[in-house]
């Protein structure tokens, strides 16, 4: 990990520009020049943006997850499965619905298969909200990245998020820089928390064999 005092934000990854995908083609970061300027190549490789709505989560999203954390197989204070939080509905019927199947919580245990179900749902959520406030189209590789940073940062901070608004404004260079930033706390570089935005940055700027 090399923290980049500069731009306050980690340097992105191995000292390279991390790459670009805009609506004007996939952009490969080749190094800095002597002013610390990002320099890039065209790629022949396209990556298609889309609308929120015709996108779903993939197997990027859910896995980076998965490899993040353990499930919780026991309710605990209305909590089950990766963080997901029970409603009082679900309680008082006595099951969690994910794609029109019913899960059973009245043993207060469910199984690992069960929780990454409920994941799925999860990541649906997110995506709901997502389809609100984010107005342009963006790529597969932008959408999983999204999905993994606010399962992280929490749903409810989607609507004032500063990546958002850059994604918003077209504004695709300056977005891995932004999901980097705000890595300490109490003065402190976290760990946990900065391997986190690295990882959501370099989903945000997957390419296809590269």
């Amino acid at each position: 990990m090399i923290y980049d005092k500069r731009k306050g934000s980690l340097l992105n990854y191995i000292q390279l520009p991390l790459h670009v995908i805009t609506e004007n083609g996939t952009f490969l970061g080749t190094g800095y020049d002597e002013n610390d300027k990002p320099s890039y190549i065209l790629s022949h490789v396209k990556v298609n943006l889309e609308n929120v709505n015709d996108l779903t989560f993939s197997s990027m999203s859910k896995d980076a997850i998965l490899l993040d954390n353990k499930p919780t197989l026991t309710i605990n204070e209305g909590i089950v499965g990766y963080n997901y939080k029970i409603s009082d509905t679900e309680t008082n019927y006595g099951y969690i619905t994910v794609a029109s199947t019913r899960i059973d919580i009245t043993t207060n245990k469910i199984t690992k298969g069960m929780a990454e179900f409920i994941l799925e749902k999860q990541l649906r959520n997110i995506g709901n909200v997502l389809e609100r406030f984010v107005k342009v189209k963006i790529a597969q590789p932008h959408y999983d990245a999204l999905l993994y940073h606010f399962f992280n940062e929490g749903i409810d901070t989607i609507e004032n998020s500063s990546i958002v608004a850059l994604i918003n404004a077209q504004d695709w260079y300056s977005i891995t820089d932004e999901i980097q930033k705000n890595i300490k706390q109490n003065g402190k570089v976290n760990q946990k928390l900065a391997n986190q935005k690295i990882k959501t940055a370099k989903l945000f700027s997957f390419v296809p064999g590269f």
